[in-house]
Order: structure tokens, then sequence, then C-alpha cells
């Protein structure tokens, strides 16, 4: 069973980022976060090819009557793309994790943020027994409530993705690591060999999309298309495809 991690650690390694993306009459860009993994995003040679941002972007532009083009940034990268309307927008994405003024969507895509535990990790009763453990963390990712409970002694291990934060899991460099729900029970059912462990629970959420205020399109047409997917049960589909 051992032998099996190596070749799931390269299957996990993050992807490269692509050329810079113009908008263009009839596009509708979509911001494509490298530091997700799936069921979010999946990357294949630096191309988004999968995942529920690309499923999500691609009705959302069709019912549009739009193209939709992906633009792969990193945590950094968000804000600049998004507030100068180098992208349109992007999906998958609470108010509380990035900076600046946009317009939201209705909450659409439940998930939650919990503690994710290697195996023969000790129980953790509460957020505050996390104290000094070192954590899995993405570099530039906020985790307000650890750091309201934890303060200075959130001990963050810092991975440039998420794909990274799980292969430092596998290696044993932390026993500990800060997923999703929805990534920790996908990891689970693709890979059952790995044995991760829900421990803690802290916050529930339904992500949204953000649209950029120099957008190509008025956000009422979109906000009227998003609400079009949702009723017409589109939403619901496409994260079926990932549980």
């Amino acid at each position: 069973m051992q032998r099996r991690i190596p070749s799931l650690l390269l299957a996990l390694s993050a992807a490269l980022p692509l050329p810079a993306v113009q908008a263009a009459p009839g596009e509708l860009v979509m911001l494509a976060p490298l530091e997700q993994t799936m069921p979010v995003v999946r990357f294949q040679n630096g191309v988004l090819v999968g995942g529920i941002v690309k499923d999500l972007g691609d009705a959302l532009a069709q019912r549009l009557g739009r193209r939709a083009v992906y633009l792969t940034v990193d945590v950094y990268g968000v804000t600049p793309a998004l507030t100068s309307g180098k992208a349109d927008a992007m999906c998958y994405v609470s108010p509380s994790w990035i900076d600046g003024d946009y317009d939201w969507s209705v909450p659409m895509l439940p998930d939650a943020e919990m503690v994710v535990a290697q195996a023969d990790a000790p129980r953790l009763n509460s957020l505050k027994d996390l104290r000094d453990k070192p954590t899995g963390t993405v570099a530039g990712f906020r985790y307000p409530r650890i750091e309201q409970v934890l303060g200075r002694r959130f001990a963050r291990v810092d991975a440039p993705s998420m794909n990274s934060n799980l292969q430092n899991m596998l290696a044993a460099k932390t026993p500990y690591t800060m997923a999703s729900e929805n990534i920790l029970n996908y990891m689970q059912r693709m890979h059952p060999q790995l044995k991760l462990r829900a421990e803690l629970v802290f916050f529930s959420y339904k992500a949204q999309c953000a649209f950029s205020r120099k957008a190509t399109l008025p956000f009422a047409e979109a906000s009227r298309a998003i609400d079009g997917l949702l009723h017409e049960g589109v939403v619901d589909q496409i994260l079926a495809r990932y549980r």
C-alpha cells in the first residue's frame, strides 16, 4: 500500500501557470486558482480541464451566449486580475477570502472548512488543541477563525498549493492540514488507501462567484444567468458529478 503513494504524489503535483489571457468580444474570462485541487479544479499540462470551477464557468458562459476562457492565477494574482477587469469573474470563493470590491452572486456551492489529520495523529477535541502543532496551510490563504482562536500559536506550515499541502501530509511532515470538506471527501473516495481523517469542521458556508466591476458584461445579466442555472438544477448536477 505504501508503494502506491509516490505515484499519487506525482499526480497531485501543482500545475504551471498559463500565459496571460486578454478578454475579447464574446468571451467570459474566469479565474482558475492554481492553489486548489479536485474537485474544485483539475489541471493537465497547465491547462484547466475539469473540476467544479470549469463546469460552472462553462455552463455560465453558455447561458450568457459567450465562450469561457480561463486565466490561471495564484492567490496573489486574484485581486489584481479582478479589480483591473483582466478577468470577469471567479467562482468558488467567499467575500472574506479576497480583497477588493466586487459584485457577488448568491451563495450556492456548499462546503466547509476543516482540519484533516493523519490516521495516527492525536485526536483534537477543539481548535484550542491545535496550539503549536504543525498544521499544513496554503501560503497567502486566510484562516481567520483559526487565527482568532490560536493567535500566534497557530503553527502554520505554508505550502504553495493545496496539492503541496497534501503531499506534506502524506510525507508525514505535518500531522494536520487545513482543507475543505469537499476536497477531503473527494480524496477519500478516490484514494481510500490514504486513510485521512476528518478531524474538526469549524465553519460551514456556501461559496459564491465574484464579478469584477470592470467586467465585460453587466452584473445583472450574470446574476440572472446564475439564478437560471440554480433554478434549473444545473448547479446541483455539476456538484453531483464529484460526490
